[in-house]
């Protein structure tokens, strides 16, 4: 099944941003040890309690979204709280439109894709999986989860198709803030 082509062009604007988180984020070697687990986890958090309020405005009443019980910030401080770790504080990225706001969750909605690969992973090499429940927020539905954003942001291409560019630039800017956020000192 072919995917929309706001998808298609999301991937391919946002490729190499993607990658580079990839590359740098070292995920597993992170989980492995504590200290590091329960960093990678503050930062989680931090990318999450940052950008959720910055595109609630523009997200909040988004017709099929349900983007209230798609936040997933309130969890990792739960996980993070799991793990004897403290929030980390950070300023929320400016986000412009909703069009814009759409490209940033792409980048957060897109996590639980590949968190969940992350989740059996993990669990098929019997690791411990203490504080990294936000792996894997939507259990058996994360497929269905997904399809369901899908939708909502193809709607939203067709219905606004010159508000493209915008939901590019928020998918990259979302990357690149990830990046900074999980990566950074």
């Amino acid at each position: 099944m072919s995917q929309p082509a706001i998808i298609e062009a999301l991937r391919e604007a946002t490729g190499e941003a993607h990658k580079a988180l990839e590359t740098d984020i070292d995920l597993f070697g992170r989980v492995a040890e504590t200290d590091s687990r329960r960093d990678l986890v503050a930062r989680f958090h931090r990318l999450h309690a940052a950008v959720e309020p910055a595109v609630e405005p523009w997200l909040k009443d988004m017709p099929g979204l349900e983007f209230s019980q798609r936040r997933r910030a309130e969890g990792i401080a739960q996980d993070l709280s799991d793990l004897g770790g403290r929030p980390l504080t950070t300023r929320p990225p400016h986000v412009a439109s909703a069009a814009e706001a759409l490209g940033w969750w792409y980048v957060l909605e897109g996590s639980s894709l590949g968190g969940r690969v992350i989740h059996r992973t993990l669990l098929g090499q019997g690791k411990d999986l203490l504080g990294l429940s936000f792996l894997h927020p939507y259990g058996a539905d994360t497929g269905d989860w997904w399809r369901r954003f899908v939708e909502v942001l193809d709607a939203s291409d067709r219905r606004e198709p010159k508000a493209r560019p915008d939901v590019l630039a928020g998918g990259v800017a979302g990357f690149r803030y990830a990046h900074e956020v999980l990566c950074g000192d």
